[in-house]
């Protein structure tokens, strides 16, 4: 019970630390939601129900109806005030990307998006990662193994944007295959029906495909490491006696004991699942949390933007409980050792 009460204020600690810190760097940019609004409205006037060339009383008159916390409010009650909101499960509403629209309607219609997209890689990655570790354990030391290390290394070395970009290039705008951007095929009914889904991963295709191929060759090494330390074991000497294939060694008794080390990271990369994906979402025009975020942050959405945080962080402190608690339950020596 005394791990689980400290483990529990840790969390708290950091989300609560992560989000003060977030919120008070956001509002000391320069900049702000004022005056890129006031642009926007001087330069779009029609969106905001005005005519052409509004004068500055009506583009006045707009601020004060979108920009409900007045801008020259101090810092601490601003503060105060949002806490106070966030404990109530109130972000407010987004001044520019969406003005007016609540802040968790927004994020609440990105994020499955995100999800679905991050899942596909991190699915996909950590089972080629996984599979191919083992093997190159398994045959240490052979050509195959010192070829693929190689290989897995210049893979990891590889950023997932610089894929991404040549992949958008080559399949979208060369060949084009695949879509250029967005995140379903045009004139579809979102629901249960198959053009629909049909066109959900064909436009995921490139975006998760990038992360793939980048994102294996790092699951691979780790995988290959904690393999080696247990070649040894007396299991693995029986398996080998009985007379069993290298595949299945390899991957039904070496892989599955190998994996035991990742589970914390595996776990904690759902966690942080999203926030990783701006520069994806970007560059492929996926409308997701992490493209919202890109737009919070070019147009100064200071609400949005620290709703985008506080998730996220929640995200990523809730995974690593979940790691921290459920590691004993696969892995029964990590009790004994903890209670040792």
């Amino acid at each position: 019970m005394g791990y689980l009460r400290n483990r529990l204020i840790q969390a708290f600690v950091t989300l609560f630390s992560i989000v003060t810190i977030g919120f008070i760097f956001i509002r000391l940019m320069p900049g702000g939601p004022e005056d890129y609004l006031r642009s926007n409205i001087r330069n779009n006037p029609q969106r905001y129900g005005l005519e052409p060339r509004p004068t500055p009383q009506e583009i006045q008159r707009v601020l004060n109806d979108i920009l409900i916390t007045p801008p020259d409010e101090p810092l601490w009650e601003l503060y105060i005030d949002y806490m106070t909101g966030v404990v109530q499960g109130d972000f407010g509403i987004s001044y520019v990307v969406e003005p007016g629209a609540p802040v968790m309607q927004l994020i609440a219609e990105a994020a499955p998006w995100t999800i679905f997209l991050s899942s596909i890689s991190m699915v996909y990655g950590l089972f080629v990662g996984i599979i191919l570790g083992t093997v190159m354990a398994y045959y240490e030391g052979t050509k195959f193994d010192l070829g693929m290390t190689a290989s897995m290394l210049f893979n990891s070395a590889i950023p997932y944007y610089v894929a991404a970009i040549l992949l958008l290039y080559l399949f979208a705008y060369q060949f084009q295959w695949f879509p250029r951007g967005g995140r379903m095929a045009p004139n579809t009914t979102p629901g249960f029906n198959l053009p629909f889904i049909r066109g959900v991963f064909y436009h995921a295709a490139l975006p998760s495909l990038s992360m793939i191929v980048t994102g294996f060759g790092g699951g691979a090494l780790g995988m290959r490491a904690n393999a080696i330390r247990i070649l040894g074991s007396d299991y693995i000497r029986v398996a080998r006696l009985r007379g069993l294939s290298a595949y299945k060694i390899s991957t039904r008794y070496l892989g599955r004991n190998a994996i035991l080390p990742m589970y914390t990271g595996i776990v904690i990369g759902i966690g942080g699942i999203l926030g990783g994906s701006v520069i994806l979402e970007t560059i492929f025009s996926y409308s997701g949390m992490g493209l919202l975020m890109f737009e919070a942050t070019v147009a100064r959405d200071f609400p949005l933007l620290t709703a985008n945080i506080v998730i996220g962080t929640l995200f990523f402190v809730v995974g690593t409980l979940v790691a921290d608690f459920t590691y004993a339950l696969i892995d029964p020596r990590a009790e004994q050792s903890s209670m040792g």
